[in-house]
């Protein structure tokens, strides 16, 4: 019976992470269409609600968002402007997206780098 339990936790799980992926590319999508229309505004709101549900239903995709937000670090204080203002599922999501740790891992390459060349 335990055995039958695991296997519906795992499904619903599995199940749970396709409903979010699938919302938040159609969010995305949908922001994207929207983007152009007279108030862009509208378009962004779709746009921050999908990144972070495609960053919940799936790693790769929040290593993905988290590498984007390191590459492009300078937007990063307006990223987090926008999530504190966002619901808590949205914040939450979003921030596990932040590049903090690979600052941090590229911090120690480099450092790493500069001990070897001395």
């Amino acid at each position: 019976m335990e055995l039958h339990n695991g296997m519906a936790l795992h499904r619903f799980k599995h199940l749970k992470s396709t409903a979010l992926m699938l919302l938040g590319a159609f969010s995305l999508l949908v922001g994207l269409l929207f983007l152009p229309l007279p108030p862009p505004f509208f378009g962004m709101v779709f746009i921050a609600l999908g990144i972070p549900l495609l960053a919940a239903g799936s790693k790769q995709t929040r290593r993905f968002i988290q590498h984007l937000r390191w590459r492009y670090y300078r937007h990063n204080a307006k990223i987090e402007y926008f999530l504190g203002k966002m619901p808590g599922f949205v914040r939450r999501h979003g921030r596990k997206t932040r590049p903090d740790g690979l600052m941090r891992s590229e911090k120690m390459a480099a450092s790493a780098r500069q001990r070897s060349t001395d």
